[in-house]
């Protein structure tokens, strides 16, 4: 009888068996290593895009803030603009404000009728003089009262007065003028003067 030692057969099954666990078990360290890497390098690049995102929304700030201050500053210098402006408006306003006031009370006022006296300062203007009667003061209230510069025209005082020899109504008028300021205007002479040109 024939005897055959399988010993050898099944001693290089085993190590054949052996090589093949020790394949697979490489090959998945080998993956694993692969998939370890692979999720690292993913984290990394979103590291990288947000810290990327950060930066461009850092960069977008600070030109955002430098664009607030350009538009502050644009107002400002806009505002100060308009105030000098206002203030150069205000000075053609004073200088030619009470001159267009005085031509306008020249145009209308009544024959017979002569101011003694006229002060503006701050808007409020006095006139005072005297009349031959007082339909010419009533006159000259009523052409105050529509002039386009002139308001809140009021009749302070009214009297009959006797000089020389010449019966006249002395008269007091209080009103608004509008815009500017100027000196206190006295014309102490004018009555005589206009005497003398009626006689």
């Amino acid at each position: 009888m024939i005897r055959v030692n399988l010993l050898p057969v099944r001693e290089a099954r085993k190590q054949a068996g052996l090589r093949q666990q020790v394949v697979v078990l490489g090959l998945a360290a080998i993956a694993g290593v692969m998939i370890s890497m692979w999720a690292q390098m993913t984290i990394a690049s979103k590291q990288n895009t947000e810290r990327a995102l950060v930066a461009a929304a850092r960069i977008e700030l600070a030109a955002l803030e430098a664009t607030r201050k350009e538009v502050n500053r644009f107002r400002e210098e806009r505002e100060e603009i308009e105030r000098k402006l206002q203030v150069i408006e205000n000075l053609e306003k004073n200088r030619t404000g009470p001159v267009r006031v005085m031509d306008q009370i020249a145009s209308i006022m009544p024959k017979r009728m002569w101011l003694t006296h006229l002060s503006m300062k701050k808007g409020a203007m006095k006139l005072e003089g005297v009349s031959l009667d007082t339909e010419i003061v009533a006159e000259f209230l009523m052409r105050l009262s529509e002039a386009s510069l002139i308001s809140h025209v009021e009749l302070e005082r009214t009297k009959l007065e006797e000089k020389d020899g010449f019966k006249l109504n002395s008269f007091s008028i209080t009103s608004r003028y509008e815009h500017g300021e100027a000196p206190e205007i006295t014309k102490p002479n004018s009555r005589k003067k206009n005497k003398r040109k009626r006689s």
